[in-house]
C-alpha cells in the first residue's frame, strides 16, 4: 500500500461510524416515541366497533325516524356546589306541547379519559321536564348523552358541555 492509499483508507474510516450513528439516532428517537405513546394512552376505545359498523344503516334509519317526529329537545347542564352537576331535559312535540316519556336517561362521559363516566335516570319534574344530579368528579368538558324511551321507541341526543365548579 502506498502512502496516499493508506491515507485515503484512514480518511474513510469515519463512514461506518457515521452510518452506525445515524441508526443509533433513529433507534433512540423511536424509543422516545414509543415511551410517550405508551404513557399518553387514555384507554379509550370503541366497544363492539365491528357490530356498530354493521348496524350503521340501522342507525341512519333510526336518526331519520327521530327527525320525522319533529320533537324539540332542550338540554341544559350546570354545576350545583363544588362536586355536583345538574342536568335538565325539556321535551316538546312539533306544536310545542310537553311530551311525557316513559324514562329519560342521561350519561356524562369524559371525552379525554376513561373511568369517570356517570349515568342516571332523570326524574320527571312536570310539563315535559326531567332533571337529575350527578357527582362531578372532574371539572371540564363532558359528552352528555340523553336517551328518551317513549311509546314509539327511543329518542337520542347528545351535546358537549363544559362543567366547571368555579362558576
Amino acid at each position: 500500500m502506498t502512502g496516499g492509499s493508506a491515507m485515503n483508507a484512514r480518511r474513510s474510516l469515519w463512514i461506518p461510524w457515521a452510518l452506525g450513528g445515524i441508526f443509533l439516532v433513529f433507534l433512540i428517537a423511536n424509543g422516545v416515541m414509543v415511551y410517550f405513546a405508551g404513557r399518553s394512552w387514555t384507554g379509550l376505545e370503541t366497544e363492539s366497533a365491528y357490530e356498530k359498523g354493521l348496524a350503521y344503516n340501522d342507525t341512519i334509519a333510526a336518526a331519520e325516524a327521530q327527525a320525522a317526529l319533529g320533537w324539540r329537545v332542550d338540554v341544559e347542564a350546570g354545576v350545583a356546589g363544588v362536586s355536583e352537576a345538574w342536568i335538565e331535559v325539556r321535551l316538546e312535540d312539533r306544536e310545542g306541547r310537553p311530551i311525557a316519556a316513559r324514562q329519560v336517561w342521561a350519561r356524562l362521559a369524559r371525552p379525554t379519559s376513561e373511568g369517570h363516566d356517570r349515568e342516571a335516570a332523570l326524574t320527571a319534574v312536570g310539563a315535559g321536564r326531567y332533571r337529575g344530579v350527578f357527582d362531578l368528579s372532574l371539572p371540564g368538558q363532558w359528552d352528555l348523552r340523553v336517551r328518551i324511551e317513549h311509546a314509539g321507541g327511543v329518542y337520542r341526543t347528545s351535546r358537549r358541555v363544559f362543567l366547571n365548579s368555579d362558576g
